[in-house]
């Protein structure tokens, strides 16, 4: 997984739109559901004196408070305390009408364009019909099936592929939240040479390698997420990736990147971003984070 940076400007701006959107169409209604739910007041006014506050810091509630409200919610239920069905109908449409209407503007904002969980599938926005569209998904980090109290918090909704959010709404797994900047995942990729005797291996001829992934440093965290979207598996196609790294590793040699620095004014690590097909934001270049550890791996 991709950590999924946002800075304060980007911050403020995805919650303004968050809030002109549910200012305009949907506070009012939302305000009376929660009048008419004491076990929902309860979860959202927590301890607070006034609604409208409480509410708006519950919908834009971090990944740390979303981990507390989780368990808040998983407290209320042992004392058998449920929110409404109407109450959870209403949350669930409400995500539905936010990730057609709203999504696109989000994701813009954040300037997303590869998924953060596989970094293998792009997240499209496009326009059509005068409007901007967004072509991904939307993972709920909680699921809106168990979690329905969480359907419209804005940092439970992760931009994502549809492979992606398919496969984690099959599945449970105790993986890190992407917002978390205090976890680094530690999965790194790298190439297994199976027949000592194949050296047409070091110089991109031959396919006759397996791609895995370094065990040494993996958290269970990082264990979870390379099962849970078949990490290992989905990356074994890419060996025609890894000899095209190697080829060009031969190819840009020393001397020749020298040449190019001083033709064209880039620096060596932007060449080799260029050339190799990574960036410093693994989050705007699909494979990056796959060819940068190719890169160190042959080219030290």
């Amino acid at each position: 997984m991709i950590r999924i940076p946002i800075s304060e400007k980007q911050k403020e701006e995805m919650e303004a739109i968050y809030w002109n959107w549910m200012e305009r169409y949907h506070l009012e209604k939302l305000l009376a559901i929660i009048a008419k739910d004491a076990i929902f007041k309860e979860l959202v006014m927590d301890g607070k004196a006034d609604l409208l506050d409480a509410l708006k810091t519950y919908l834009f509630s971090d990944c740390d408070e979303l981990e507390r409200q989780k368990s808040r919610i998983d407290n209320m239920r042992a004392e058998n305390k449920y929110i409404k069905q109407e109450t959870e109908d209403y949350l669930k449409a409400r995500y539905e009408n936010f990730r057609n209407s709203q999504a696109a503007k989000i994701v813009q904002v954040m300037n997303l364009t590869v998924c953060p969980y596989c970094n293998q599938n792009h997240l499209n926005l496009v326009y059509q019909e005068g409007k901007l569209r967004y072509w991904g998904s939307l993972d709920h980090f909680y699921d809106k099936k168990t979690y329905p109290e969480l359907a419209v918090c804005l940092y439970n909704l992760i931009p994502v592929c549809k492979v992606c959010n398919q496969l984690k709404s099959c599945q449970k797994a105790e993986i890190a939240h992407p917002y978390q900047y205090k976890k680094q995942s530690s999965i790194q990729f790298k190439t297994v040479f199976d027949d000592k005797l194949d050296l047409d291996y070091l110089q991109g001829k031959s396919q006759n390698f397996r791609i895995a992934i370094e065990e040494s440093q993996l958290t269970q965290e990082d264990k979870e997420e390379i099962r849970l979207f078949d990490l290992e598996h989905r990356y074994q196609q890419l060996k025609q990736n890894v000899q095209e790294i190697i080829i060009k590793s031969k190819a840009y040699d020393a001397v020749y990147q020298k040449q190019l620095e001083s033709e064209f004014g880039f620096s060596r690590e932007e060449l080799d971003a260029y050339i190799f097909g990574y960036t410093d934001n693994h989050l705007n270049r699909v494979l990056s984070k796959f060819n940068l550890d190719m890169v160190k791996e042959f080219m030290g």
